[in-house]
């Protein structure tokens, strides 16, 4: 009983709000609901990102390129730094400090610029010609007060030429270039092949790497971050050698999929078995479903 009160006080104020209330589906959504984990390497790129956004004008402004596979946190660790800078009323010089969009499906510069201007909640034509959306892009992005611009999803424009690519490409560094504008990518490894086209735009982007999780003592105080949000009535033990391994391995070792799985497996521990924690049962009958693999899809493919 001590030990579910100390595991109960040790959770962070909205679980143990919600745990506290007693509403089971309240619980649910607050598990559902989607949340940044501190964790080490999320938050060196946090703090990059806000020493950048203070970077001092200058010709030839410093850029990052997030990599990491899909599912490994890219958009999460974006999503949490836009949170934290969020547009204003207007009424001051920095109504729109951050502008996140996400790459076209393709190296499409005027999808690029209808991105960013639908974001400021602009008015304009598609039909209008390209120079017409750089032009109004620039005035607004100024007017705005923007400091940043960042770009998700990079690698969508390799699905065309790499002289579209370079184009595209070339779009962002006038971008930077005219606006005196740091701008922040992120994209899967097949992004790097991107950037490597041009030496100037190579060498602005700096990669900033987010492998996948393996065993070691990052991962296993994730796993005690992670429970820490979880409004369950007894502890789990995440990091125990029993669970640790096993959510590594069902996950793959994808941040967004370790959520994932932890989430539904304490969905499970409220909904289905009751148990008010985590166990190998919550794990093997939650409705969760790991991520498929190219053994998957042979498989699939080779059967009749």
């Amino acid at each position: 009983m001590a030990d579910d009160l100390g595991h109960i006080e040790n959770l962070v104020p909205e679980a143990r709000q919600a745990l506290i209330r007693g509403d089971d589906e309240a619980r649910v959504m607050l598990i559902k609901t989607e949340k940044f984990i501190p964790y080490e390497k999320g938050n060196d790129i946090l703090e990059r990102l806000e020493e950048l956004l203070r970077e001092p004008k200058k010709p030839r402004m410093p850029g990052y390129l997030i990599v990491g596979d899909s599912g490994n946190g890219k958009t999460s660790i974006l999503r949490k730094f836009c949170r934290t800078h969020p547009p204003t009323d207007g009424l001051d010089a920095e109504a729109v400090p951050v502008v996140p969009v996400e790459a076209p499906d393709g190296p499409d510069p005027d999808a690029l610029y209808e991105s960013v201007l639908e974001y400021l909640m602009v008015p304009f034509k598609r039909s209008d010609k390209r120079e017409q959306k750089k032009r109004d892009v620039k005035y607004y992005l100024k007017d705005a007060g923007t400091r940043m611009l960042c770009v998700d999803e990079l690698h969508n424009i390799l699905n065309g030429t790499k002289t579209r690519q370079g184009m595209f490409l070339t779009a962002l560094k006038g971008l930077t270039n005219q606006l005196l504008m740091p701008i922040v990518l992120a994209g899967t490894r097949e992004a790097l092949n991107a950037i490597t086209q041009d030496d100037q735009i190579r060498s602005r982007y700096r990669p900033l790497f987010l492998p996948r999780w393996k065993m070691d003592k990052e991962y296993v105080t994730l796993l005690a971050s992670i429970e820490k949000t979880l409004p369950l009535k007894k502890p789990s033990r995440l990091a125990s050698p029993e669970l640790a391994p096993e959510i590594l391995e069902r996950s793959h070792g994808l941040l967004g999929e370790i959520i994932t799985l932890i989430s539904e497996a304490a969905v499970a521990a409220i909904r289905t078995t009751k148990s008010e924690r985590i166990t190998l049962k919550e794990i093997t009958e939650s409705k969760y479903i790991r991520p498929a693999t190219g053994d998957d899809y042979a498989n699939l493919l080779g059967s009749p």
